[in-house]
């Protein structure tokens, strides 16, 4: 027997209204604005920072700086979601974005390449914590369909990038001669802004909604608590998994730009900037497009249609490989928003709502795991070919020509099972 709705039910239930804010939207938005401000100036500068401030000769060595942290996400996104299922998701992101707080404060006093690496590993170990949690408390919190939630997430994220990365390519300009001080200008300014985060992430109040998901695919609450499991579609989710593996390997190269455009071709950090911006600012309205979607069958057609994007992007790339402003135009497309929108819908859809930050951590586990082998294959094969850097661009276009593989074989096999998938959401 279903439970009775309170009268006001019609009101609450999933509103998708794009420019109606709840009072915890607006506290997790400006939060989430703010770390993603924080994270322009540290993160796709930090190869750039070791190869070139602290004499890293190595691109193995230099993908470390990307490598050490994906790894302690992708151990951690499952560890920490497992326990904000059971404990409760506020307290983990506070306790991710204060270990950020303590990291970009403690590398502004080094110089020291070792002390860096072993930082930016016990940090991010502990800054995990709130990374897929921030988007599972997003969805728990948040009256919204989790497609309008996501999205808004990563158009927020994306506006932080787009505002703050005109202003650190001009840092970067203006200190061209003094690199070092450049880099502790970014690192005080990350300090600032993560605090600002924090700050904001205090207010959220940790509830649950009045309703947050049509009764259909709500189960009915049993008087004895039963342990749900992670997902309801095996098949399909490991099929998943593995096309979340392959995806995220494609984007090993995005750990070189910043050595490729500062290092390699030798252009202006404001140009480079452009590039953030342009691949940030087409994230807002792509993030808000992938957000509208309803269809679970779209959101996978979605994925097709961007894994081929990504080949055709690697293939141009690798054939005019010394033209930057190509590469600046073509590769601004953001592939991001579609792992973290259409991705995380479609892995929600197979998932029982007690168990979704639990999932979201397998998931981003799986990724990340596939960006770090691509980012030390790439390292690998462009400190053993004469080539170098753009040996790289090869090897991208073959992972691109796998993740569209299996993608498709993913596809094909969702068509067939699409009866299941239908059946068990009602259950």
């Amino acid at each position: 027997m279903q439970p009775k709705q309170p009268s006001s039910f019609k009101h609450k239930i999933l509103s998708s209204n794009w420019l109606n804010f709840e009072r915890n939207e607006v506290f997790l938005l400006i939060s989430f604005f703010f770390m993603g401000a924080a994270f322009a100036n540290y993160e796709p500068y930090a190869p750039f920072w070791l190869q070139e401030l602290f004499s890293i000769d190595s691109y193995f060595i230099t993908g470390l700086v990307v490598v050490i942290p994906s790894i302690a996400v992708a151990v951690g996104t499952a560890f920490w979601g497992h326990f904000a299922d059971k404990y409760g998701i506020k307290r983990f992101v506070m306790l991710g974005l204060g270990s950020y707080f303590i990291l970009f404060l403690s590398l502004i006093f080094t110089t020291n390449a070792t002390y860096f690496l072993v930082a930016v590993l016990v940090g991010t170990i502990f800054g995990a914590a709130q990374s897929s949690n921030f988007y599972a408390l997003g969805a728990k919190i948040i009256n919204k369909p989790r497609t309008v939630v996501f999205a808004k997430m990563i158009a927020t994220i994306s506006l932080s990038w787009v505002i703050l990365s005109p202003f650190v390519g001009w840092i970067g300009d203006s200190y061209e001669d003094t690199p070092l001080v450049a880099m502790k200008i970014q690192l005080i300014l990350a300090v600032v802004l993560c605090t600002i985060s924090i700050i904001f992430a205090l207010f959220i109040k940790e509830k649950k909604p009045v309703m947050s998901e049509p009764v259909v695919s709500e189960p009915v609450p049993s008087i004895v608590k039963e342990r749900k499991p992670l997902t309801f579609l095996p098949v399909l989710f490991g099929i998943l998994m593995v096309v979340v593996f392959t995806w995220q390997i494609t984007g090993g190269f995005w750990a070189y730009t910043s050595i490729y455009f500062l290092s390699i071709l030798k252009i202006k950090k404001s140009y480079y900037a452009l590039y953030l911006i342009l691949k940030t600012a087409l994230a807002v309205p792509l993030s808000i497009l992938l957000g509208r979607v309803k269809k679970h069958s779209t959101n996978i057609l979605i994925m097709v249609i961007f894994a081929i994007w990504s080949a055709v992007m690697y293939f141009f790339m690798m054939m005019f490989p010394l033209n930057w402003l190509m590469f600046l135009l073509i590769y601004s497309i953001p592939m991001y928003p579609v792992y973290s929108v259409t991705f995380q819908t479609i892995i929600s859809n197979y998932t029982p709502p007690e168990r979704r930050a639990t999932a979201f951590g397998v998931m981003n586990a799986i990724g990340t795991s596939g960006y770090v082998g691509g980012i030390l294959v790439l390292g690998i094969i462009a400190d053993n070919f004469t080539e170098g850097i753009f040996a790289m661009l090869i090897a991208s276009f073959i992972f691109t020509l796998v993740a569209l593989s299996v993608i498709i074989v993913f596809y094909i096999y969702n068509r067939l099972r699409k009866d299941k998938l239908e059946s068990a959401k009602v259950l």
